[in-house]
């Protein structure tokens, strides 16, 4: 008795597909009966869960028959191995990492497909629609090759790509950058001065670009995980003070006080004090004092909140006597107690003080008072606010509506363009 030949599932779905001859060799296909074949090709679907997915397959019955033929055995395989790598790759690093990365190096992406033989048996529309790169990205790409120049800090011709800053600017933007008197500014201020003196006519975010570009800012790092912090604006001027204590020691090694209250709504520093000394009443009367400057003689009704920190130097009998006894209403907060927020718009004025000015200066106790003097006229009067852009501390504080006017750039870009469209490379070289 003849035994009955059971057959692999895959064999009998090469034949409903109809595949069988491009994938079964014929010396295996030869011995299967006709009876048996023919109930395979013929079988009805129906009977089959899944049956109503059976069209799409077969709309894709044509590419399969073709990319299974003999006679492209040599693309098959090379298909297949660049699919292999491609998708190694994209496990690997991820589909947006890897455009990120051919964008970052595009130049070079580009002329590898712009210097493909021609016996490569893939298309370079076909390996762009692989990669995911359309074909208005890519001519944009090879444009840029072919506009490439040495002499532009993005690479492209002056002459063919007038629009951008011209070399005249970028002269411009140095010159704000290495002035000593603008070391100590972060780069938003050194922009916020230049627009303020009709110098450039740049974006902020065109300004950080080519700052980076010519190397006087560094990538940041990896942002840390963000911590719970709160935050408050003030929404007018002498609404909100924060008050605080910073210790500087000098090269001579005398150790100073420093007193300030800072205004939250335009981060003026209002009133300072220095004493080698650490006083609860030269304490109150610096806060006397900002009072005295910023409300009307009239007193009674006004009001202000005072944010400090938890130390004894802001929170001891002589201040709290002075808040029972002032006409002024002042609300006392202690910073992450009584308010969720920190005391952090009071420490950024001595951060900058210490980390930036004083660091570059012969800070002796003989000068502190005369270098604290010019801090911090250059902090409120001179240099623009990085909360306000272009405005200083001073000017907000006089004028709070300044805060909601629109900044307009003045519009260099007809002179950027003639000046661009003359550039001569030969001379600049």
């Amino acid at each position: 008795m003849q035994k009955y030949k059971k057959y692999h599932s895959n064999i009998k779905t090469s034949y409903a597909l109809g595949i069988h001859k491009q994938v079964l060799p014929d010396s295996f296909t030869r011995d299967i009966s006709h009876s048996t074949s023919h109930y395979w090709k013929h079988e009805s679907p129906d009977k089959y869960i899944g049956s109503e997915f059976a069209s799409s397959i077969e709309n894709s019955l044509d590419d399969t028959k073709v990319f299974l033929d003999k006679r492209l055995e040599f693309g098959r395989k090379a298909f297949v191995e660049f699919g292999r790598i491609y998708l190694m790759i994209l496990n690997l690093i991820g589909k947006e990492n890897l455009l990120a990365l051919i964008k970052g190096n595009r130049k070079s992406f580009v002329d590898s497909l712009e210097n493909l033989s021609e016996d490569f048996p893939i298309s370079k529309a076909t390996i762009l629609r692989f990669i995911g790169i359309s074909n208005h990205r890519y001519r944009s790409w090879l444009n840029e090759r072919k506009s490439f120049c040495t002499h532009s800090l993005i690479g492209q011709c002056f002459k063919r790509r007038p629009n951008q800053i011209s070399p005249k600017e970028i002269r411009v933007l140095k010159q704000y950058m290495n002035n000593p008197n603008y070391k100590i500014w972060c780069i938003r201020s050194v922009w916020g001065k230049a627009i303020r003196e009709g110098a450039i006519s740049m974006a902020e975010s065109t300004w950080y670009k080519y700052v980076k570009k010519l190397g006087y800012s560094k990538s940041r790092k990896p942002a840390k995980k963000p911590r719970k912090k709160g935050s408050y604006n003030a929404s007018a001027p002498n609404e909100t003070w924060h008050m605080d204590i910073s210790q500087y020691r000098t090269l001579d090694n005398v150790v100073f006080y420093i007193y300030t209250v800072v205004d939250n709504f335009s981060r003026k520093i209002i009133t300072y004090d220095i004493s080698t000394i650490k006083s609860a009443k030269i304490r109150t009367d610096t806060l006397r004092s900002a009072i005295s400057e910023q409300f009307n003689v009239d007193l009674q009704g006004q009001h202000v909140d005072l944010i400090v920190d938890g130390g004894s130097e802001n929170n001891n009998k002589t201040v709290h006597q002075f808040l029972r006894e002032c006409q002024i209403n002042i609300h006392k907060k202690i910073a992450l107690k009584d308010v969720t927020f920190s005391n952090s718009i009071v420490e950024g004025p001595y951060k900058i003080m210490k980390s930036y000015y004083f660091r570059t200066k012969q800070i002796l106790s003989t000068t502190i008072h005369e270098e604290l003097a010019i801090f911090i006229k250059n902090y409120n009067d001179e240099k623009p606010c990085n909360k306000h852009k272009i405005y200083t501390p001073s000017e907000v504080h006089d004028n709070p509506e300044l805060t909601k006017a629109k900044l307009v750039i003045g519009n260099f870009n007809q002179e950027r363009i003639a000046n661009n469209r003359n550039y001569c490379c030969k001379v600049s070289a």
